[in-house]
């Protein structure tokens, strides 16, 4: 598995929402993170709106391009794009900065 990292931002007054919507993910969308063979996913959040998300996958890039393609991703993103801070906000979705792994230790 490749372990991949990420983050993004969220306006911070927004966090209890955020928090709730992943809390009370819909059943189809958990349903298509796992078919994408996306596996141990978790989000943390600082205090600036920061987000730091790490997933494990064998293929990433294919993951995210598989669960780009389905209706489920796309009606999941419209619902959480009002929460994104974003450079451009006529974009769907998050601004996403991949984070380079340094150190590993098992």
């Amino acid at each position: 598995m490749t372990r991949y990292a990420f983050i993004m931002r969220i306006k911070p007054e927004l966090r209890a929402e955020y928090e709730k919507a992943h809390d009370e993910i819909w059943p189809d969308m958990a349903a298509a993170i796992r078919k994408s063979g996306i596996r141990n996913y978790s989000i943390y959040f600082r205090q600036d709106g920061t987000l730091f998300a790490y997933l494990e996958s064998k293929d990433p890039g294919a993951a995210f391009a598989w669960l780009g393609k389905t209706e489920v991703n796309a009606r999941w993103q419209k619902a959480m794009d009002r929460f994104f801070v974003k450079k451009d906000p006529s974009t769907l979705g998050p601004d996403v900065e991949v984070i380079e792994e340094v150190f590993h230790i098992d």
